[in-house]
């Protein structure tokens, strides 16, 4: 029997250190706010459903210094989402059904200002869920628990997670004077060294329950265990190694949550030149896995061949995705049927297009196509506005010949370019193309991260960034390593290739380049009824443009498919052609040295 209520004061005691890291409060709620989701102009909001913010799009909600308020969400039937409240550790469950419904009750800090609530759905931020909670200057309302901040800066707590196991002045944190030498905590023995310490003689606080007790070890070392030092002894005060090394991602992340729950001013360093601002600690995130969203370079239906014009039915699916973008890397793609780029669509001068636009039940944004291939308002987009469970519908003649690019065209445009939502039509002359043994799709496209290249975890598109024209990526076929380690294209020597190439963008001008070979014949701009440009090294493409290329092979080995503004290279713009079959040393021979970088 002893052991089962230990085990259960274990539990309790967990749960009360995890409450209190967070700022939260068992107090009945003095205000409540009930927001639900909804689509708005064309974006997704939180529409206020309560008495003081009904029918306010993402509503202004007031609460006083220390007040108690209850914050509800319902899910209006777009998605999942949640409501998550900066600075302060508090946040929603998941609704994932439409009228699901689930509330939060947190206390307001007690200084004056502002706190952002948003949805941390990926994206949902960024396409406008998101407002404010305006926190009056009034006096803070007394709380039933006393805080764990002092602004005496000779008082200044000890954050206990960076206490406990000292070594040296191992990771010392600016911003915390008394935080140095500090090794991260092992949270998964808080609750029984906790207890251990509670029930020892040595402990002369004044909790009398295991609650309390918890509450005030906040403030207090000696609760934590800390891990030995990861790498070693330190030498000369210093450990060699990095906060995010010494801790796991569920440690690091637990304290960068109290860390953000303090305000401004509870710590001071008298070595940061004045600055009572708390630190700010960046937690490392995981790798992540998704989805495969990458189009086979060999994914394309067949040449036409000698046929009448007839009727072709075209179908698209738009389908929100979380893909993976790179090792460790994913991203919520916006996609046509699921990969990047859109399928590959083939038809002749003359034939009528019947395009079916569906847009995924589950989707959080309206989306549509824009042909270029469709002489009419907005090649198709004006018709095919698709809300999410809906289908969009218009037909359309081809009626120019021409490798085109098709595109979402819903605002914001270039966002959901960006996401992935661009592909390429063909539009074949009378009598089709000239006969080549292997045709390849390839299409160029850039993404907009808030984290930066390489970084590793899910990431938010960063609308600053995509706005400015500056991109974390650079893709062939949605994502790095799409063509290189993942489907690189394979013909053979004596072979002609075929590559069909556009830019999806939505903003870089690609300068197409294949190392190691020379085009025989460019079909500039995809202007397919010209007369070709010959012996080409590289030829220019622009955003929402195409270009079709074709060349013999003659000497195996890997030729590497690039944007010749190089420096795209390292933001993951390459691909493979691998050719194999016998050697031509009469036309290329040498010995391979270490080195290059090809």
């Amino acid at each position: 029997m002893k052991s089962f209520v230990k085990l259960l004061m274990l539990s309790v005691l967990f749960s009360a250190l995890v409450a209190a890291c967070a700022g939260t409060n068992a107090k009945i709620a003095s205000r409540e706010y009930v927001l639900t989701t909804e689509m708005k102009d064309g974006n997704l909001v939180f529409l206020g459903v309560s008495d003081e913010i009904n029918g306010q799009a993402n509503p202004t909600l007031s609460a006083k210094p220390g007040e108690v308020i209850t914050v509800t969400l319902i899910n209006g039937g777009m998605g999942q989402h949640d409501i998550t409240f900066t600075g302060i550790n508090a946040a929603t469950e998941m609704v994932k059904e439409k009228g699901e419904e689930t509330s939060v009750t947190f206390t307001v800090p007690v200084t004056a200002g502002e706190l952002e609530y948003y949805d941390s759905v990926s994206n949902h931020a960024e396409l406008g869920m998101k407002g404010i909670i305006s926190i009056s200057a009034d006096e803070p309302i007394a709380a039933d628990v006393q805080s764990t901040t002092n602004t005496d800066p000779s008082q200044a707590p000890v954050i206990a997670a960076f206490d406990k196991g000292m070594c040296g002045t191992c990771h010392a944190i600016s911003g915390i004077p008394n935080a140095k030498g500090a090794v991260g905590p092992d949270l998964t023995n808080v609750p029984a060294s906790a207890q251990d310490h509670f029930n020892s003689g040595k402990y002369s606080g004044s909790a009398k329950t295991a609650e309390e007790y918890i509450l005030e070890s906040i403030t207090k070392p000696d609760v934590f265990l800390a891990p030995t030092c990861p790498t070693g002894p330190c030498t000369a005060g210093v450990m060699p190694a990095t906060l995010s090394q010494t801790l796991n991602p569920d440690e690091l992340n637990s304290i960068v949550q109290y860390l953000n729950s303090l305000p401004a001013g509870a710590f001071s360093d008298s070595s940061a030149s004045g600055s009572t601002a708390a630190p700010e600690v960046v937690a490392t995130p995981a790798p992540a896995t998704g989805a495969d969203i990458v189009r086979d370079p060999a994914d394309l239906p067949a040449p036409i061949g000698v046929r009448e014009p007839t009727t072709v039915v075209i179908n698209l699916e738009a389908v929100e995705v979380e893909g993976q973008l790179a090792d460790g890397t994913t991203y919520t793609y916006w996609t046509f049927n699921e990969v990047v780029p859109g399928p590959f669509f083939r038809v002749r001068v003359g034939d009528t297009l019947e395009v079916h636009m569906k847009n995924k039940t589950g989707s959080v944004m309206n989306h549509s196509v824009d042909f270029h291939a469709v002489t009419g308002p907005g090649g198709g987009a004006t018709m095919t506005q698709t809300k999410p469970g809906e289908e969009t519908m218009f037909t359309a003649k081809a009626i120019n010949p021409g490798l085109f690019v098709y595109h979402c065209a819903t605002p914001m445009v270039a966002n959901h370019i960006s996401n992935g939502m661009y592909g390429l039509i063909l539009v074949e002359p009378e009598g089709g193309l000239p006969p080549v043994d292997r045709e390849f799709y390839v299409m160029q496209g850039e993404i907009y991260t808030a984290g930066k290249f390489g970084v590793q975890g899910h990431q938010a598109t960063d609308m600053d960034k995509l706005l400015g024209e500056n991109p974390e990526y650079f893709v062939f076929n949605g994502a790095v390593g799409s063509l290189t380690t993942q489907k690189p294209l394979k013909a053979n020597v004596g072979e002609t290739v075929r590559i069909f190439f556009g830019v999806g963008g939505p903003n870089f001008t690609s300068s197409f380049h294949v190392i190691g070979e020379i085009f025989d014949r460019v079909f500039d701009q995809a202007s397919l009824t010209s007369n070709p440009l010959t012996d080409v090294q590289t030829t220019l493409v622009p955003p929402g443009g195409a270009t079709m290329v074709e060349f013999k092979l003659e000497v195996p080995g890997r030729y590497i498919l690039v944007d010749h503004a190089l420096s795209r290279l390292q933001r993951g713009l390459a691909g493979y052609l691998i050719v194999e079959g016998p050697d031509a040393p009469e036309i290329f021979n040498g010995t391979p040295m270490p080195g290059s970088g090809h």
